[in-house]
């Protein structure tokens, strides 16, 4: 999975990854495709593969047999800020080191993935337990095309919601208010 080259000579092309390659790609360009993508499949369905690839090229990838998955002239010429969000790899309690910045929170952790302005910008929301506003939201992408994918939200949820700590609890109810605004900002 880490490395693209190796993931793409090993993925099998179905419906599904062509159109969300597609799709993502053309929303980077402004010419189409959906804001927010909600993947549902069952398990082994092939959701976090999908994913993979979709950070893999919007990272720059771009392997010999990448005709194979989308036409090479739908993705963009450079990398652009890509974010993976994976539930069950954050921590609400002690955060974890992404970059040289400690991260608490999934705003926090799109941000210090996107990188150091992004996180600059981010910081006081993160430190707070508070959701950023759809501005503080466009500040950390910086005018930039930005993709941002989220994975095992449930388990997330579950960690947040099981724990004992006010600033956790309070942080429950910012995550919808995060998504919603994650989400127009999105649209």
């Amino acid at each position: 999975y880490r490395d693209p080259k190796q993931f793409f000579s090993r993925t099998y092309l179905t419906e599904g990854l062509s159109s969300l390659l597609v799709g993502a790609a053309k929303r980077l360009y402004g010419s189409g495709g959906d804001p927010v993508v909600e993947l549902q499949t069952n398990f082994g369905g092939g959701k976090t593969h999908g994913l993979t690839a979709v950070y893999h090229l919007a990272g720059g990838a771009r392997p010999a047999n990448i005709a194979e998955f989308i036409d090479p002239s739908l993705l963009p010429d450079s990398a652009v800020q890509v974010a993976a969000l994976v539930g069950d790899a954050l921590d609400p309690t002690a955060g974890v080191d992404t970059d040289g910045h400690r991260t608490y929170t999934l705003w926090g952790e799109m941000a210090a993935q996107i990188g150091d302005n992004a996180f600059s910008v981010m910081a006081a929301n993160d430190a707070e337990r508070t959701a950023p506003g759809t501005g503080t939201i466009k500040a950390a992408f910086g005018g930039k095309p930005t993709i941002v994918i989220v994975d095992e939200i449930a388990k997330y949820l579950r960690a947040v919601s099981s724990s004992g700590s006010e600033d956790v609890r309070r942080m429950a109810r910012a995550i919808p208010v995060f998504l919603g605004n994650l989400f127009e900002v999105a649209s």
